[in-house]
């Protein structure tokens, strides 16, 4: 039977759709803050905010009459008439963000009007007021709320871990923060502040603000004025670019949106400079006629509609390639190999694909042979010459070199080792992948049996992180000792890392990179994959490839580990570890 739902069921589904977590009463506040010709903003946050969240700004404040009004449903007044949502300047305009709010938590609101006596405290609990009263206070707004989602047990529980929680609010903090920079902002978390941001500054100097010094250094200038769109802001150098897409952020006319197609667009201009997998830090602000844009399609309003959103599209790629540009980020063209045949080689080390093999026939070249006598060792020892002591790799076990069977070893190059096998074939194996999957093996293994040992660097790394990494990892000091980091807190933001994990000892890969990552992991909360994750991160940022050719004791060291291993057919990236060639394939071939 049809029927129109209580005002208590409708508030609660409505709030559900502004309010759905934490971070969405920070942005609502912080927004309505700003707004309000606030020159400080102050947002304080406890357990997350599943305890508190609280924002105090010296704005323009309400009145008791203002104040009464301002949680019903679409109270508001940023707008009056439908023509107003074509030129909108304010963030927020819908008037449900506080109706909203009151009706899943416990909210307390002080407030007093500028050039008024005295303000007016309102207490609301489940949308229902339970107190209004006259008192002493500051000009401006205190808005305090408590318990979210008490009345919404489904959505508390659903909640994701409290490190993502937090990133989420320190997110919301910042996308604010980056707009408004004649605003002063702090944010203090758990009686601690933790981020101060003073006002008056320029981009540059806040997102230092944020990130660290760092961060600037590695941001070049974009600013571009056309008929359709203006843009400025700041973008990443190539080598900054990180695996996530944690820094990227877009705002049109002062407010943040997300926009698949204009990242794509800033993907496009970097092209291959940086590595595939990664994005680049950008900031990008774009200026366009209120009435070419529409901010009313969602209650979140993240998802913004641009009437010349292919025209836009191509001035962002052209305005950041030329910020590359003009920075000389681009590599130069080399002019004595210019038009000439691009070389050939195998993508896997072995074989060619249909693609490769059809540019050879087009006009690319193949790298010449190289032939050589396999028999020649001017190492031989002869009374007069000595055969050099290698460095045995910390991957080969020193029982399995002694016992390892005689057998015919041809050194094709550095990483590439063929034998014969028992058929009358070859088989060759790439020796750095080989390493790659042991190491994996073995780590992975030490992790899984909480045998994980550390080794002490003579050399500590410090890492600068942003605020949300640098607290998840503080929270879970243990847990990344238990993948073999040791780390300690050095100043704000940055840690020091004194020990890494001892089954890597001897092979340099970064740490800072496997930092952040491993702060990335702890957020996603899903405990069953860090460790491979973990393992396979730490393997892909380290060279295993020799830079000399190897003993043939050393690789046949490396080949019987190989066998030892769960999966010895590929490396943990995914690509051959060795490659079998049979002896009617080599007959076929040369007979």
């Amino acid at each position: 039977m049809l029927k129109v739902l209580p005002e208590h069921i409708y508030s609660l589904i409505a709030a559900g759709e502004v309010i759905q977590r934490p971070a969405s009463v920070v942005k609502e506040l912080m927004e309505n803050s700003a707004d309000a010709g606030a020159t400080s903003i102050m947002l304080v946050v406890s357990d997350y905010g599943k305890t508190l969240i609280q924002v105090i700004d010296n704005g323009i404040g309400m009145n008791a009459e203002e104040a009464d009004i301002c949680f019903l449903s679409h109270a508001t007044s940023k707008i009056d008439a439908v023509e107003d949502l074509q030129n909108l300047s304010t963030f927020g305009f819908r008037g449900e963000a506080l109706a909203s709010i009151a009706a899943c938590a416990d909210v307390t609101m002080k407030t007093r009007k500028r050039g008024e006596e005295t303000g007016t405290q309102i207490h609301i609990s489940g949308g229902k007021t339970l107190e209004k009263t006259e008192i002493a206070c500051p000009e401006g707004c205190n808005i305090a709320v408590r318990n979210l989602f008490f009345n919404i047990p489904a959505r508390r529980k659903f909640l994701k871990s409290d490190n993502s929680e937090y990133r989420m609010i320190v997110s919301e903090f910042t996308r604010v923060a980056l707009t408004r920079l004649d605003i002063e902002f702090r944010l203090i978390s758990n009686s601690k502040e933790v981020i101060t941001l003073p006002k008056g500054r320029n981009l540059k100097q806040r997102l230092t603000d944020l990130y660290g010094s760092a961060m600037g250094k590695q941001m070049v200038d974009i600013s571009v004025e056309t008929t359709v769109v203006k843009l400025s802001g700041v973008t990443g150098t190539p080598q900054s670019a990180k695996k996530t897409q944690q820094n990227t952020f877009l705002f049109a006319n002062g407010r943040y949106f997300r926009s698949p197609m204009l990242h794509k667009a800033v993907m496009k201009a970097y092209g291959n400079l940086i590595p595939e997998g990664t994005s680049p830090h950008y900031f990008i602000f774009l200026e366009v006629p209120p009435q070419e844009m529409d901010v009313n399609i969602s209650p979140s309003k993240t998802e913004i509609k641009l009437e010349n959103e292919q025209v836009i599209f191509q001035i962002v790629e052209a305005a950041v390639k030329e910020a590359i540009g003009k920075n000389a980020f681009a590599p130069a063209i080399d002019f004595d190999t210019e038009g000439v045949p691009r070389e050939i080689t195998s993508g896997d080390g072995f074989t060619l694909t249909p693609e490769e093999k059809r540019s050879i026939q087009q006009g690319g070249i193949r790298p010449p042979k190289t032939y050589y006598d396999p028999l020649f060792n001017p190492f031989e020892e002869n009374g007069r010459l000595e055969k050099p002591k290698y460095n045995v790799p910390s991957a080969i076990n020193e029982t399995l070199m002694e016992e390892a069977p005689q057998r015919r070893i041809l050194q094709i190059d550095k990483n590439l080792v063929a034998i014969a096998d028992e058929k009358g074939g070859l088989i060759v194996f790439n020796v750095a992948r080989a390493r790659q999957r042991i190491f994996y093996e073995r780590y992975l293994r030490s992790l899984t049996e909480n045998k994980c040992q550390i080794q002490e660097e003579l050399f500590p790394k410090t890492v600068s992180l942003d605020h949300s990494s640098f607290v998840t990892l503080m929270d879970n000091v243990e847990k990344v000792r238990s993948l073999g980091f040791e780390i300690r807190q050095f100043g704000k933001d940055c840690v020091v890392v004194s020990g890494t994990p001892a089954d890597f000892r001897g092979e340099k890969f970064s740490v800072e990179e496997c930092i952040e990552e491993i702060a990335r992991y702890i957020e996603e909360g899903d405990s069953s994959e860090l460790y491979r994750k973990a393992a396979l991160d730490i393997v892909r940022r380290s060279n295993f490839s020799y830079t000399a050719i190897i003993s043939d004791k050393e690789a046949g060291a490396v080949i019987d580990e190989l066998m030892q291993c769960k999966e010895p057919a590929t490396s943990p990236a995914g690509g051959y570890t060795f490659l079998k060639i049979s002896a009617e394939e080599i007959k076929k071939k040369l007979l």
